[in-house]
């Protein structure tokens, strides 16, 4: 599932963050492309604010485009309408598509860690903390997509009984989440130099 209705709100930037310019594609193809070239079976992209230009820019591989008409609501209106199409799968990979450093290697990981042990849900470690992608089981993800408000993935997460939530450990720092006009200046400056 890769998350990619937002309107960018706190960008200030007239193009949503999700197709802003990152080499020679968008941040969302970006990380589309990295969920294409991993083990995953099946990459649903969520769609909303300009959804046309978005689904465009991620066109070309093997990704469905599914539309969240209530994306204004917030994002766990998007993981809601990801969790009904993926309903029929064993477990989930959730991805940001404002975060193009989450590489193909790092999506693998997360797949094994499903495969290897089939965890309730598991969360990727950083060394600054946690943050996605995420994986959730069947049952867990029908339980988040109960959840209300912002945040509400994290916080059910965080409020799930011990044991339950697993760790898949990077021994680096998170991938910037692009949500300012600062975060996006930075992840060109790490493009640049790779």
């Amino acid at each position: 599932m890769v998350l990619a209705a937002g309107m960018s709100e706190r960008m200030g930037s007239p193009v949503p963050k999700q197709l802003l310019p990152l080499g020679s594609q968008t941040i969302a193809a970006q990380v589309v492309d990295a969920a294409e070239g991993s083990q995953l079976d099946r990459i649903v992209v969520i769609t909303g604010y300009r959804g046309e230009e978005v689904a465009a820019a991620v066109a070309g591989g093997r990704a469905e485009i599914v539309a969240n008409p209530e994306y204004r609501s917030g994002n766990m209106s998007s993981f809601r309408v990801g969790a009904a199409a993926l309903e029929d799968c064993d477990a989930v990979v959730v991805l940001l598509a404002d975060m193009p450093g989450v590489t193909t290697a790092m999506i693998d990981r997360l797949v094994d860690e499903w495969r290897d042990n089939h965890p309730w849900a598991a969360l990727s470690s950083y060394t600054d903390g946690p943050a996605h992608p995420l994986v959730f089981s069947a049952p867990a993800l029908r339980k988040a997509a109960r959840v209300q408000g912002a945040k509400g993935v994290w916080r059910f997460l965080e409020s799930a009984p011990q044991g339950r939530v697993s760790y898949v450990d990077f021994a680096t720092r998170a991938p910037v989440d692009v949500n300012t006009r600062a975060d996006y200046d930075k992840i060109l400056r790490n493009h640049g130099s790779s």
